[in-house]
């Protein structure tokens, strides 16, 4: 069963909803997310990644990926046997919510201006 929590009074539905169960279950909470939409994904598609990729000579998916390195990775450390050790993580832009993933395609339009001299269409420029 799935509950989604807008209010207190969402909160107190579940808990007597929680009261109400035996022992013996999972309880997975995780924050509602808006990823990216249908719009947002074939904007990049069309108007980010395929000019690029004519321009620069990739393949779209490659040049995907090239910007998922460059726009969408951090690098972490992690100890491993007492050492520290840096490890780049690339995230899948397929799981950034609307906002996020905003701010990465307008990371690259300032990148793909200033640094490639392209200009790449804005959004509420695509049709």
């Amino acid at each position: 069963m799935n509950f989604v929590i807008n209010s207190n009074k969402d909160k107190q539905s579940l808990i007597n909803y929680l009261k109400e169960l035996g022992n013996d279950y999972i309880v997975k909470v995780k924050k509602q997310r808006n990823n990216r939409s249908n719009m947002q994904n074939n904007y990049y598609w069309a108007c980010i990644v395929q000019p690029l990729a004519n321009d620069l000579g990739y393949f779209p998916d490659e040049m995907h990926d090239t910007l998922k390195v460059k726009f969408a990775s951090e690098w972490q450390s992690i100890e491993i046997n007492d050492k520290q050790i840096g490890l780049q993580t690339v995230k899948s832009t397929a799981r950034l919510n609307t906002k996020e993933f905003e701010i990465y395609a307008d990371q690259i339009r300032i990148w793909a201006l200033t640094e490639l001299g392209i200009r790449l269409m804005l959004p509420n420029e695509f049709k």
